[in-house]
């Protein structure tokens, strides 16, 4: 497969193209060809997990000088998600280039949000096995630029929920926030969830995650802005 227009986008050319081909390659397509767990991207997401706590914290630390620990720790939770990475991975284009088992794309395996986080992980890591630390320094702050200045700035809330049922108690606009989970699958250790939001009895958004909260999270999100327009303008 031809990267190049990939790797331009990524801001970085592999010299070894098999440590790309292994960031892009879901566990379910090693399962699907009987190849050895290792084969795919898990193993290079831990270490891109630990590579991008480095990188986000040293720039975090270096943009506030005067914050402490707990500010600092905040905003890099917000700035190190997954929906950050998904976000990135989905203007890459990650999705399209995904080594899959055909079960899991028959079923959005290439849009979902755990996958498409877990794959940019696994890509930074790749990145700097190929390189130095420099390098994927720069790979990292380069895409993840818009997202540090957001959350640097107080635009990107940490939590949602929070966030909605604060605005659904402003003075002119009392209205009860009910999260709902209306379908839960998968294995246990894969479980997904289905939340519905509702203010009152007042449908407002409905989200999926890999746990209770996230799925509320991602649920309350989508709601702010529906709760917004419908009830505040």
């Amino acid at each position: 497969m031809d990267y190049g227009e990939f790797e331009q986008q990524l801001g970085y050319v592999f010299k070894d193209k098999k440590l790309l081909e292994l960031a892009l390659t879901h566990t379910t397509y090693v399962f699907e060809h009987n190849q050895g767990h290792y084969l795919s991207n898990q193993r290079l997401e831990y270490i891109g997990d630990a590579v991008m706590d480095l990188v986000i914290g040293r720039k975090l630390y270096e943009l506030k000088p005067e914050a402490d620990e707990g500010y600092l720790s905040k905003i890099r939770s917000i700035i190190v998600c997954e929906e950050s990475f998904a976000g990135v991975s989905r203007r890459l284009g990650v999705g399209d280039l995904l080594l899959m088992g055909k079960g899991e794309e028959q079923t959005g395996g290439r849009d979902k949000d755990s996958t498409l986080a877990d794959a940019f992980e696994a890509l930074i890591a790749a990145v700097y096995f190929d390189s130095d630390f420099d390098t994927v320094e720069g790979v990292v702050l380069n895409n993840l630029k818009e997202t540090i200045q957001l959350a640097v700035d107080g635009k990107i809330f940490l939590d949602y929920k929070s966030r909605l049922l604060e605005i659904a108690q402003t003075r002119n606009n009392q209205h009860t926030i009910r999260f709902e989970v209306i379908d839960e699958r998968g294995p246990q250790h894969a479980r997904e969830f289905d939340v519905e939001v509702y203010a009152d009895d007042e449908f407002l958004a409905k989200a999926t995650g890999r746990s209770k909260k996230d799925a509320e999270q991602k649920c309350a999100k989508a709601a702010i802005s529906v709760y917004e327009s419908r009830f505040m303008s």
